[in-house]
């Protein structure tokens, strides 16, 4: 398992933060991978819903299946997905109080399950999903911000 664990601050309430980061409607907008999502509507999404993704990272057109295993709002949410080839992802973000903003973490877990993209991730797909995951970062401390 790959583990990918980056935190910001950001000059905005936790629950602002929140309601922002669990619309997976919005991902596009800050994820340089996030191409769009399925079966769902600008809302924050809440523990139990589903929804499916389309993707495009490390050069790579994927569609993730999404279930949202946790949601407390302002605190922590957490969703899982899978794909077609076994590969399975978890993405966690985390809010707490940090001066007059938030300080925001956001930890994505990933398994990649054909042997030759195991051996690619090795090798080099995680560097470019860190730098992925950094953009991404820095995208969403710029539109939280600038608010």
């Amino acid at each position: 398992m790959t583990v990918i664990k980056l935190s910001a601050d950001i000059a905005t309430t936790p629950d602002l933060v929140y309601d922002y980061v669990t619309r997976p409607a919005r991902w596009k907008e800050w994820h340089p991978a996030s191409q769009g999502v399925h079966d769902i509507t600008d809302e924050s999404l809440v523990a139990g819903r589903r929804f499916e993704e389309e993707v495009l990272s490390a050069g790579r057109q994927r569609r993730l299946t999404w279930l949202v295993e946790e949601s407390r709002p302002g605190q922590r949410w957490r969703a899982s997905a899978y794909m077609a080839d076994g590969s399975t992802v978890r993405l966690t973000y985390e809010m707490a109080a940090a001066g007059e903003g938030t300080r925001f973490t956001r930890t994505l877990e990933y398994t990649l399950r054909p042997r030759l993209l195991r051996w690619l991730n090795d090798l080099f797909l995680w560097k470019k999903i860190q730098a992925e995951s950094e953009k991404a970062l820095a995208n969403l401390c710029a539109r939280l911000t600038s608010r």
